[in-house]
């Protein structure tokens, strides 16, 4: 069962970590070329809202309330762990305008877009 059908209205606006989600782990390598692709991506599905470099102020983010997420950040709402960000990309989140890109995008972009996302802003902690 994925984490999503396991639960599902554990995306809601307000702050909240990700358990389940935390523990998965990115099967992509964060190469050149999944950096590139993620870029790609992310300019395509993601800067109208997010802006052309992550701070949240893109043109379609105006309308929002709440507004869109400062992706520069190295704390982000719904968890800064890459099963995290994968997960509210994969899923969406409710009461907001992210939506969910589980049937425009397949997994191995959502990684491509996360490991792009890691360039722009601080680096997570590592786990142990």
């Amino acid at each position: 069962m994925s984490i999503a059908a396991q639960h599902p209205a554990q995306h809601d606006a307000a702050a909240h970590h990700h358990p389940e989600a935390a523990k998965i782990k990115n099967p992509v390598p964060a190469t050149e070329a999944s950096i590139a692709a993620g870029e790609k991506l992310y300019v395509r599905h993601c800067s109208e809202c997010h802006g052309p470099t992550g701070k949240g102020d893109g043109e379609m983010g105006e309308e929002m309330d709440p507004k869109p997420a400062d992706l520069t950040d190295a704390q982000w709402k719904h968890g800064s762990s890459d099963g995290e960000i994968f997960t509210v990309i994969r899923s969406g989140v409710k009461s907001t305008g992210m939506k969910s890109f589980a049937k425009k995008l397949t997994a191995h972009q959502m990684w491509d877009i996360v490991n792009y996302l890691r360039t722009l802003g601080p680096k997570p902690a590592k786990s142990h």
